[in-house]
């Protein structure tokens, strides 16, 4: 008789493709979530690469242009 488990040999992969609609959902939400989290991640670090870039540059922070207004 053949088996009707779709696991093939010792050698099978542990996890199992979800089989239900809830578990396919929380799949592609968990897909989602990982691909905007490394996003974020690579966001961060670059922008964090140019602040420290700009920080480094010895520039001194911007000064207020305009004079201030005396209330008399």
């Amino acid at each position: 008789m053949p088996r009707k488990d779709k696991t093939s040999g010792f050698f099978r992969e542990i996890a199992q493709a979800p089989t239900s609609a809830q578990e396919r959902t929380d799949a592609a939400v968990k897909l989602i979530r990982e691909t905007e989290a490394e996003s974020r991640a690579d966001l961060t670090a670059s922008l964090r690469a140019a602040r420290i870039a700009r920080d480094a540059g010895g520039m001194p922070p911007a000064a207020p242009s305009g004079k201030a207004k005396s209330r008399s």
